[in-house]
């Protein structure tokens, strides 16, 4: 396939921010281990922290060397400048043929020095709808300096569009790709692992505890639902899981305030999401940004229904199917009414999560994502290279 002779033996860096595991390094690392096995890639994982995370032991799992190029993005320009020198240099070691950077500070530090670390290509992979970028001069001159832009939802491509007036052709939408793991442990073994009954009704949100969700709005109307649920002998359940940071205390706070202890269950990082999501009825989502959720697509994955908030990257994820379970942003009266609906016909649920099951099978599978990435990379390399200015650095 002339695609992928195209990247066959091309040196292929992944930059992350961190060695940790969130939605963009696991798309990521997807394609990493696509180019290695399908396309006969050289590939190599690059992290701007030493900090070790269960990204490190993924790629040692499947021969796919990791590196670390740290990058002190120093608020004062000498000292930042020389940072990317360094930061270029180390790229230059690893003699790279394409940088595919994930996420905000990677985007922006290969897009300044791609081409003096000897690189023929870099694609920027727009994640979000543009957190924690803005029209400085260093974020408009790396987007300048970029030859190529993958968006993983419109959303993402409206942004860089409106902000740094990219025409919206030079942008890419290639949506996730999902495909489930098996599960470690099935819908009763998590159950009894949680003390659940297996009657009890049950609901879960995959999302690390970060400031762009939002678990607030999530737990007052989880307050509702248990209210207003007919008991069958257990309350509800709600399964918060994620990596936690900084507001993790004043949600715990905010549900015992609620009188929600017995029934929120915070679980920390869970590696088993194929077996979590089997325990559950139904995903609820409840966030004030997104690009393309992977918490969101993997439930649709696991045929369930989802609620959600009604924001671009969630209705997007849904679609049509499921675009009547959204909420608006802070509504947790309306999120609860959806949620209590679904809970109450099994008939509805099962309906509902079987159209996101199909529409992830057509829209947002792993190959598809693969297969278009690898054309679009193939087409970018058979074209004259571009003088962008990057050598200035």
């Amino acid at each position: 396939m002339p695609d992928f002779d195209a990247v066959q033996g091309k040196k292929v860096l992944f930059v992350f921010g961190c060695l940790d595991l969130g939605g963009s390094e696991r798309q990521g690392f997807q394609l990493a281990r696509h180019l290695k096995e399908a396309c006969a890639a050289d590939v190599h994982v690059v992290s701007l922290s030493d900090t070790p995370g269960r990204l490190a032991e993924m790629c040692e799992g499947h021969g796919i060397p990791w590196h670390v190029a740290r990058l002190h993005w120093s608020g004062f320009w000498p000292l930042r400048l020389r940072a990317l020198s360094r930061f270029a240099a180390e790229l230059g070691k690893l003699g790279p043929d394409i940088l595919l950077p994930y996420y905000a500070l990677p985007n922006i530090a290969c897009g300044l020095v791609w081409q003096r670390a000897g690189a023929r290509l870099c694609v920027w992979n727009q994640r979000d709808e543009g957190l924690l970028l803005t029209r400085t001069v260093w974020h408009r001159t790396a987007v300048r300096r970029t030859p190529l832009f993958i968006a993983n939802a419109d959303g993402g491509r409206d942004f860089l569009a409106r902000t740094y007036q990219i025409d919206p052709d030079r942008v890419t939408v290639i949506h996730n790709g999902i495909s489930l793991a098996q599960p470690v442990r099935g819908r009763n073994e998590w159950r009894e692992k949680l003390g659940i009954g297996t009657d009890c009704p049950v609901a879960c949100m995959v999302a690390n505890l970060g400031p762009y969700k939002d678990h607030e709005t999530l737990l007052l109307a989880w307050r509702a639902v248990v209210d207003r649920v007919p008991s069958r002998g257990e309350r509800p359940v709600l399964l918060l899981a994620g990596k936690p940071d900084k507001s993790e205390e004043s949600l715990k706070g905010l549900a015992s305030r609620l009188e929600l202890t017995d029934s929120v269950r915070f679980l920390g990082k869970v590696d088993d999401i194929s077996g979590l999501l089997s325990a559950a009825d139904l995903c609820v989502h409840s966030s004030k940004t997104e690009g393309c959720p992977n918490g969101v697509l993997e439930a649709m994955a696991a045929g369930l229904p989802v609620v959600g908030t009604d924001i671009p990257g969630i209705r997007e994820a849904v679609g049509k199917a499921g675009d009547g379970f959204l909420s608006p942003v802070g509504d947790h009266r309306q999120m609860a009414d959806i949620i209590i609906r679904l809970m109450g016909d099994r008939a509805l649920r099962r309906h509902a999560g079987e159209a996101l099951k199909k529409r992830i099978e057509e829209e947002f599978s792993l190959e598809r994502m693969c297969t278009r990435t690898v054309r679009l990379l193939g087409e970018s390399l058979r074209r004259p290279p571009v003088d962008s200015g990057a050598s200035a650095l």
